[in-house]
């Protein structure tokens, strides 16, 4: 058999809706701390969550920037020359945002790209090592776009 370069990130010994759920629960909460406004939708069609961040003007609240979000729970992760590299799986919908949770409360929230809207693909998002990768100076056809870090913050 082929060896695997990619291994599952998910330990918990739970169906994938269950996992997806507790994605969701992890981003709906990050997302509720930080002021937002967050409503789920009653059958997942591709959508998880539909957010917003009122803003003030006076006496009035603004809610004009609804974001949708689809949260990918199951990832890959795989051994790389700099750290690691995590994989995902998007599957076919027209979100504005992929959210990834973390393991460590931080969540990567990827634009999807609206030529990719409706197309299944994958990403890979990397995480540098500082012991792996303190010497070396070239990132070996590394895009700088998908370091992870890059895509910790919350859509506007």
């Amino acid at each position: 058999m082929k060896k695997q370069r990619y291994k599952k990130t998910n330990t918990l010994d739970v169906g994938t809706m269950v996992q997806g759920t507790i994605g969701e629960n992890n981003v709906s909460n990050l997302f509720l701390k930080n002021g937002y406004i967050v409503t789920r939708p009653e059958v997942d069609l591709g959508v998880d969550m539909v957010v917003c961040k009122p803003k003030k003007w006076g006496n009035r609240t603004l809610m004009n920037k609804w974001r949708s979000i689809q949260v990918k729970y199951h990832s890959r992760v795989s051994e790389t020359t700099y750290g690691h590299a995590l994989q995902v799986k998007i599957t076919p919908n027209y979100c504005d945002y992929i959210a990834i949770p973390m393991d460590n409360e931080k969540v990567i929230f990827y634009p999807q790209p609206k030529h990719m809207k409706g197309k299944r693909y994958e990403r890979d998002f990397s995480f540098m090592d500082k012991d792996k990768f303190h010497d070396r100076g070239n990132f070996q056809n590394q895009n700088d776009r998908r370091w992870a870090k890059d895509f910790y913050e919350l859509p506007n």
